[in-house]
């Protein structure tokens, strides 16, 4: 009997760990769309959006290099909002209380949404790990995720925005 549980178990996680690259929102391929309340409860839409760079943050207030990134992505949305980029940060935090408390301690300016349940970030986009962000250009496709904290402000990534800004 436990020879037999044990190879159920093993069947289930090698089935599991075969679905969940599908599941991966891939690049070039349309975002997915959703929507979220902000933290003023505003719904926000990321069709909404088509037409502009987007740019989702998804982040949590106890992960320590999702906050340190924060200052920087908050600078590259005001230095470049006007050329068309949208930041929207996507807290994965179980309660709104510490994302509001940050969020207005870091004075960011950008939308920032909460998902709990991480519906978005795992059921629609496949996600794992923090901070993760993924930019779509202005028709809606994912054009690339980054996983792990970046420096919004270095000169590599700021170009890289501007490129996406132009639609290379």
């Amino acid at each position: 009997m436990r020879r037999a549980l044990v190879s159920l178990v093993l069947l289930l996680a090698s089935l599991l760990l075969s679905v969940a690259p599908c599941l991966a929102v891939k690049l070039n391929s349309p975002a997915p769309d959703f929507v979220l309340k902000d933290l003023h409860g505003v719904k926000q839409a990321l069709s909404a959006y088509k037409g502009k760079l987007v740019l989702l943050n998804f982040w949590s207030t106890t992960c320590p290099p999702c906050v340190q990134e924060l200052p920087s992505l908050n600078e590259l949305y005001k230095e470049q909002k006007q050329a068309g980029l949208v930041v929207l940060g996507i807290a994965l935090d179980p309660a709104e209380k510490p994302v509001r408390e940050l969020v207005g301690k870091l004075k960011i300016e950008y939308p920032t949404m909460l998902d709990s349940n991480k519906d978005v970030y795992f059921d629609s986009y496949g996600l794992f790990g923090q901070p993760v962000s993924v930019i779509v250009d202005r028709t809606g496709l994912v054009r690339e995720k980054i996983i792990g904290a970046v420096d919004w402000n270095s000169p590599q990534i700021k170009a890289k925005m501007n490129s996406y800004l132009k639609g290379r």
